[in-house]
């Protein structure tokens, strides 16, 4: 068991070796592959969210979360330490006013800092008189690094040629202009590269594609590619700096606040022109090809597959744990076709625990399952060549509670009002956040995260567009999106997770949904008081697809069956 308490007094050994006053930390070295998940804030705060930002200080510590984590962040660290703020109310400008005064030293890591956050550092520096010093590396933890190969995907499940795609990219440059892609994702899917999967290991790669209009694209990584092509130059990223050098000197674009403060900073020092990028590279990604989208539905099937199975067990069996639910999801679905990992850590959680938005057994606790009581679940899939992502709540016993059927009725109400949406072709993404919201509104509730995120095809399960209330992306046809509100109260918390595909209305210039997963809700749960016609057609037509689609597939396996047939009855 690692002692975050101790890990957070050697790192303020670490501040008065290196002569500063404070630190800042990020949740990860951005370019280190590492055989440990383990952020650097985890390490010495415990918090183990995957959005976070921390200051510490000889005597303070500040971590800073956003709406999703903050009762988690308040659980895993120790108060009597750490103090937790929200973030984006409380950022890193206020942590460090709030922690540094004037003529003390803030030490940045070049790999663990965004050029953008730099740059702010640097305009307070100025108004705040606190200085800031550039560090090599954040000095803890030092983990074994990963000894993997990426590896090049087969462009058969991508449905596009890697030099097609990178030509997309050079065709928004200038003559004589460059691009620096440090977003992992964007890079993976503009290269058709990728990580072996392992353990709590993210399939993408972490690497920086340098990209010129005129030349050989670059792909800089610390791992070992193992199979050349002749698409683009593979080169040890601890050689970015001698490679840089002898390249034709020119402007480069890049997204100031995805990148490191190393790049710009050694283009910078070689006579590069830094300015930032007007074209968002990872949007390429977002709108799917043909293939992309007859893989995803191809996974999206066999996933719900896995998925039903699953909350049948977690209903039906005496006693287990949520680790036990999450692993019995697990082993079920790795013998699919083309399986190659789980897509995140899979949010098993009952009763109290659902009240966490990103509750991991593995390191908040591992609830015991033995009593009547709320069972959320959300979990995916990584094949090699598509990506899922799905959540659904159920209730073992037979008398919920009036207060959990209320809100589960009213969550469902507005994934079917998503759901049923048809609007106008390149709506803001805002807007369609707004409707997702409208009926929680009504009833007095919200949730601190976005309505719904992109998925990737065999790529980063949360990708472009975001669907959040400042979202301006416009959404489009071909499309795969998730659309996930909830409502989270201080003992429970209901959150339910489709994932669409964005097409062709039968009104021209219009865009509708179509539900790829198949996955039935808790019937327990619906008050068909609180429906609409329209929403009781609805859910009835939704259930009678996955029953004719799945019933056949579960003979002789009658439990799961029985558990269908009583969530898929009309209502």
């Amino acid at each position: 068991m690692m002692d975050f308490n101790a890990n957070l007094s050697k790192l303020r050994i670490e501040i008065e070796k290196l002569g500063v006053d404070a630190i800042l930390i990020s949740m990860h070295n951005f370019f280190g592959n590492f055989k440990s998940e383990v952020s650097g804030i985890q390490y010495v705060s415990g918090f183990s969210g995957s959005n976070g930002r921390a200051v510490v200080s000889k005597d303070r510590a500040i971590l800073s979360v956003d709406g999703r984590y903050q009762k988690q962040a308040k659980e895993q660290t120790n108060e009597a330490l750490w103090q937790v703020e929200m973030y984006p109310e409380f950022n890193t400008t206020k942590m460090v006013t709030s922690i540094l005064s004037k003529g003390q030293t803030l030490a940045v890591a070049y790999f663990s800092a965004t050029y953008q956050s730099y740059l702010s550092l640097l305009k307070l520096s100025k108004s705040a008189g606190i200085n800031i010093k550039l560090i090599d590396s954040y000095p803890l933890p030092s983990f074994e690094k990963s000894e993997s190969n990426i590896y090049l995907i087969n462009e058969k499940h991508t449905g596009e040629q890697r030099k097609s795609r990178i030509n997309k990219v050079k065709q928004t440059l200038k003559n004589g202009e460059s691009v620096i892609i440090s977003d992992p994702a964007t890079v993976g899917w503009f290269f058709g590269v990728r990580v072996p999967p392992s353990e709590d290991k993210c399939v993408l790669p972490n690497c920086v594609a340098f990209i010129q209009k005129e030349e050989r694209p670059i792909l800089f990584c610390d791992l070992k590619l193992d199979v050349m092509t002749n698409d683009f130059e593979f080169v040890d990223i601890s050689k970015f700096e001698d490679v840089i050098k002898i390249q034709k000197k020119s402007g480069v674009n890049m997204d100031l606040s995805r990148t490191p403060t190393y790049f710009p900073m050694i283009l910078q020092n070689n006579d590069f022109f830094v300015k930032p990028q007007e074209v968002d590279y990872g949007k390429f990604e977002a709108i799917k090809n043909d293939t992309e989208i007859e893989n995803q539905k191809k996974a999206a099937e066999l996933t719900s597959l896995s998925f039903i199975k699953t909350l049948a067990f977690a209903e039906i069996v005496k006693s287990s744990t949520e680790i036990d639910i999450a692993e019995f999801f697990e082993n079920d679905i790795k013998r699919c076709d083309n399986f190659v990992s789980l897509s995140f850590n899979s949010i098993s959680s009952f009763e109290k625990s659902t009240s966490f938005v990103h509750y991991n057994p593995k390191s908040c606790g591992n609830a015991i399952i033995d009593s009547d009581g709320l069972f959320l679940f959300d979990a995916g899939a990584h094949f090699n060549n598509s990506t899922t992502d799905m959540t659904r709540v159920i209730y073992r016993g037979q008398n919920p509670d009036k207060k959990l059927i209320e809100i589960y009725s009213i969550v469902l109400k507005a994934i079917i009002m998503f759901s049923s949406m048809k609007f106008p072709d390149k709506t803001k993404a805002c807007y369609l956040d707004s409707i997702a919201r409208f009926f929680i509104w009504s009833k007095g509730h919200d949730y601190p995260f976005g309505t719904g995120h992109g998925v990737g095809s065999f790529a980063n399960v949360h990708e472009h567009p975001r669907i959040s209330p400042n979202s301006v992306e416009e959404i489009t046809n071909n499309m795969v999106i998730t659309v996930e509100p909830g409502i989270y109260l201080e003992d429970f918390g209901i959150r339910l997770e489709n994932m669409l595909l964005t097409k062709e209305s039968s009104k021209i210039g219009f865009v509708e949904f179509e539900t790829l997963n198949y996955i039935p809700f808790c019937e327990k749960l619906i008050d068909k008081s609180m429906l609409s016609n329209f929403e009781l057609k609805w859910i009835n037509h939704y259930h009678q697809k996955v029953y004719d689609k799945f019933s056949e597939r579960f003979k002789g396996d009658e439990c799961t069956l029985e558990w269908l047939k009583a969530n898929t009855k009309e209502i």
